[in-house]
């Protein structure tokens, strides 16, 4: 059976995912991602997902100079795989992350600051990290070798964070918890990026 959709049903189908994303932030009280750029530094807040990515794609696009990225309140993500393709292109573009004395980054936001090339943490910053459950799956309970870990191995990887961290971050706390890192585990799990 072949499907014949047209641009206009297609550009529907896009539009109406992407405000179903938007809908899912505003329906959970949280805030949708904003940029703001100011010399070499763009200025993060909200939640992440397919919004920020393109989001970000625009900024990154308009304003070459920017060298560091900081993250402000980042409670998490709303879509695992549009968060690891923003966290991917902050690496690839040799981008550093930094956290200010007040900056909170839980679950895909930790995810967003530990990809930067070189991170950069002021005292009293706070990173949130637990693990994930979906799709009737909850990450802990999973063997080591499980399909379903490949996607965050692969990524920390790709972003030279290693293994080590993701296991620690599945055990620091249940999905619908948060741990904050303490100084001994971030230098532990983070320390090489540290600047």
């Amino acid at each position: 059976m072949k499907l014949n959709i047209s641009f206009i049903t297609l550009l529907q189908i896009i539009v109406f995912i992407g405000c179903g994303e938007l809908r899912t932030i505003q329906r959970y009280g949280l805030d949708s991602p904003t940029i703001e750029v100011k010399g070499e530094k763009a200025f993060v807040n909200g939640t992440l997902g397919e919004t920020f990515y393109h989001l970000f794609v625009k900024t990154l696009d308009k304003n070459p100079q920017l060298k560091t990225i900081v993250l402000l309140k980042i409670p998490g993500s709303v879509n695992d795989e549009w968060n690891l393709k923003s966290c991917l292109l902050l690496y690839k573009k040799g981008l550093n992350t930094e956290l200010l004395n007040n900056s909170i980054v839980e679950s895909g936001g930790t995810d967003l600051f530990v990809s930067g090339n070189k991170l950069i943490l002021a005292d009293g910053a706070k990173i949130g990290v637990h693990s994930w459950a979906g799709d009737d799956l909850v990450a802990a309970e999973l063997p080591k070798d499980h399909p379903e870990h490949k996607m965050f191995l692969k990524f920390y990887s790709e972003v030279e964070v290693d293994s080590s961290f993701y296991w620690y971050t599945l055990k620091a706390a249940p999905a619908e918890g948060m741990h904050f890192m303490t100084k001994t585990e971030i230098s532990k799990y983070l320390g090489n990026k540290i600047k």
